[in-house]
């Protein structure tokens, strides 16, 4: 199995820093690098030259990553040849012996070819790169920080010159300032220039058409293909839109420019100074206010201020907290609750036990569960911190921390001192609780109990939590007929008793109303989605005689939702003794049709469906369907109800992007309508005899 890039890139850079740690005393100061790079695309070869400019301060020799298939031609030091050994992806030169401060320049000359291919089909996996690490090629070149096309110092230089030449048509670009792009006899070129380097480079090449602009000071651009330019401006307001909203917030733009850059296959990619998304990312409409602001965040968290991995991935939580989140509760409260709502029926849907880990072992996404736990568990956490310390003091730290952290490595301990100094308040309770532990606390009622009280109503019982404990303030509301009424409780024991004493009669007792607590929500809370069949480790997939989709199209739905490993069965065969306790997928209709007619708006024929009032009987139409199982109450039953062997086609890959809802209707492969199924009333909550005298 392939390893995913991020995982790889993760480790090459924990070894190297690691290694510079261990061995600074032994590493020369690299005070600039010079990185001259041709672009070969129809052999898919690099050539290059790098130029370092060091202070040996004693160092017997220097080391760098470089790409293990590389071939080194030479060496030089002030002009002169010197040994090198270049074994498994480190090379390491020898300086000659010199004294004081006397700088030396080492001149590299390496070749090496790079040409990983995209899978033909782009099923949802969680890696960002879809398995490509670098590809030269005529359709687009992608050279990814973890792909060592370069030879990198261990020590990061002060400086960095990046000079690319490629077939004339072919636009380059990397991290840095552009200090001059052309093209002369049949060759483009460009050179870029960091005036501070903030870890590995990627680059990007491709037929690009340029638009620019420069606003407050920053150059932005889009390096976009021929089928993609008329974006150009919409992009551009976006990006200028977007940076000048976190500016306000967090402070000056760290890069010398912001640029969106077109790659050729399916990706999400934020880099020092510019993104990189798929050519059919960019054509989606709501991009711009949803994608674009994430990978801007990132300018100033993971690739302005930098992640100490050693205590976890920080950056994708905060960034999402800051991009996606905040968004949606700047739109209003009640989209920014049930953005919150869905981070928690997320974790309890995707994260199984054996899936779990604490948010200091998270490094980067790997898998739908990884996922909930780095972004959406990461988000509640940023989220707690923020109702722990007020808007003001949460805001403040944020641009304190990247004025006094920028381009330095920076960890969840450095943050929750931060906060810790800011807010007075002490963060070490907090960070045990909710950095180190896995999971989440598992709250509910117990013997509540209705009173009336002369002529008012006393409503009265416990919170229970389970082991282990978390001390938690929470917010209790109690619904009456004339208003709602709530108040906050400090939880730090296995049972903490409540009471409220109203003067209308209560109808209804919710536990955090506003869901700005992570906790483990029960599968009485969670309304049936494709998440569930996502995260299920107990799926059976029925195949009935109706089903219309190919073996090889529902294998490849079955593994873009996770599930490849799935016990699969005939109608026949699905006796109730042999579907108790799974969940379950079925292909067609079954006999029973409960599961489809159970949801409420939808009726299914053998050759037609109509839901939201709209009928669907074209041979390129199709349901996805999730629903509660028929006859257990924890676990769910879905449908796939292709109408036709090429509607099913047309929607497999698609459906597990459509995690949160109930059903999904597709014509032609467009998405025509979905939806949630709500849940009535659960753990969280308790609604009394609206008749209580």
């Amino acid at each position: 199995m392939k390893m995913n890039i991020f995982a790889l890139y993760v480790a090459l850079l924990l070894s190297s820093s690691l290694l510079v740690s261990c061995s600074a005393s032994g590493q020369p100061a690299v005070l600039r690098q010079e990185i001259e790079v041709t672009l070969f695309p129809d052999t898919h070869e690099v050539s290059g030259k790098s130029m370092v400019t060091i202070k040996p301060h004693g160092a017997a020799g220097i080391s760098f990553k470089l790409a293990p298939d590389s071939t080194v031609t030479g060496a030089l030091v002030n002009g002169k040849s010197v040994q090198f050994n270049f074994i498994g992806g480190f090379l390491s030169v020898d300086l000659p012996d010199v004294s004081g401060e006397k700088s030396l320049t080492l001149e590299i000359t390496y070749h090496c070819g790079f040409n990983d291919q995209p899978p033909e089909n782009m099923i949802g996996g969680e890696d960002p790169t879809y398995g490509v690490n670098a590809i030269v090629s005529r359709q687009g070149v992608f050279l990814g920080p973890g792909a060592a096309w370069y030879p990198a110092p261990t020590v990061m230089p002060g400086r960095r010159t990046v000079r690319i030449t490629a077939p004339a048509g072919i636009e380059a670009i990397t991290s840095g300032r552009r200090v001059s792009r052309g093209t002369a006899a049949g060759v483009s070129m460009s050179v870029w220039e960091e005036a501070r380097p903030a870890g590995d480079l990627a680059l990007s090449a491709g037929t690009y058409r340029i638009e620019e602009r420069i606003v407050e000071g920053t150059p932005l651009y889009t390096y976009f293909t021929a089928g993609n330019a008329h974006l150009s401006r919409r992009y551009l307001d976006a990006s200028a839109r977007y940076i000048s909203f976190y500016k306000t917030l967090f402070g000056p733009y760290p890069f010398e420019k912001f640029a969106v850059v077109e790659n050729f296959f399916p990706s999400g990619y934020g880099f020092p100074s510019y993104t990189l998304l798929g050519s059919t990312i960019i054509r989606l409409p709501f991009i711009p206010d949803t994608s674009l602001p994430h990978e801007i965040a990132h300018s100033w968290w993971g690739n302005g201020v930098l992640v100490d991995y050693r205590e976890g991935n920080w950056s994708e939580g905060l960034v999402t907290y800051l991009a996606d989140y905040l968004l949606e509760e700047r739109k209003s409260p009640e989209d920014g609750r049930e953005y919150r709502l869905r981070i928690l029926t997320d974790y309890a849907s995707l994260v199984t036990p054996d899936r779990d880990s604490p948010l200091s072992g998270f490094k980067g996404r790997m898998d739908p569960a990884s996922r909930s736990i780095g972004y959406g568990k990461g988000v509640m956490v940023f989220h707690m911190i923020r109702k722990m310390t007020g808007d003001a003091v949460f805001f403040q730290t944020l641009r304190e921390i990247s004025r006094e952290r920028l381009f330095a490595m920076t960890s969840w301990s450095d943050f929750m001192n931060h906060f810790a100094r800011q807010s007075g308040k002490d963060f070490k309770t907090f960070s045990k609780e909710w950095l180190t532990r896995g999971s989440g606390p598992r709250l509910s009622f117990s013997g509540v109990g209705i009173a009336r009280n002369g002529e008012g109503w006393t409503v009265s019982g416990d919170l229970s939590q389970s082991a282990p404990l978390y001390h938690i303030p929470l917010q209790l509301e109690l619904e009456t007929s004339s208003g709602r009424v709530r108040q906050t409780i400090s939880l730090e024991r296995a049972r903490t008793p409540f009471t409220f004493i109203v003067k209308s009669p209560p109808g209804r007792l919710v536990l955090d109303p506003d869901a700005d607590l992570f906790r483990i929500v029960t599968p009485a809370e969670i309304p049936p989605t494709v998440n569930r069949i996502k995260g299920s480790h107990s799926l059976v997939v029925v195949m009935t005689p109706h089903c219309r989709a190919k073996p090889e199209t529902f294998r490849l739905l079955l593994e873009s939702l996770g599930q490849q490993g799935a016990t699969i069965i005939s109608e026949a065969e699905a006796t109730s003794a042999r579907i108790a306790g799974h969940d379950l997928l079925f292909c067609g209709l079954p006999k029973e049709r409960d599961i489809a007619d159970s949801a409420h708006g939808l009726s299914v024929t053998g050759n037609s469906f109509t839901i939201d009032r709209k009928t669907f009987n074209h041979p390129h139409d199709a349901l996805f369907l999730v629903t509660r199982h028929p006859s257990e109450r924890k676990q769910v039953a879905a449908l796939f109800f292709p109408l036709s062997a090429a509607a099913a086609a047309e929607c497999a890959l698609k459906i597990t992007h459509y995690g949160k809802y109930s059903y999904l209707a597709f014509a032609s492969g467009e998405n025509r309508a979905k939806g949630i199924t709500p849940v009535a009333s659960g753990v969280g909550d308790i609604i009394f005899d609206s008749g209580t005298e």
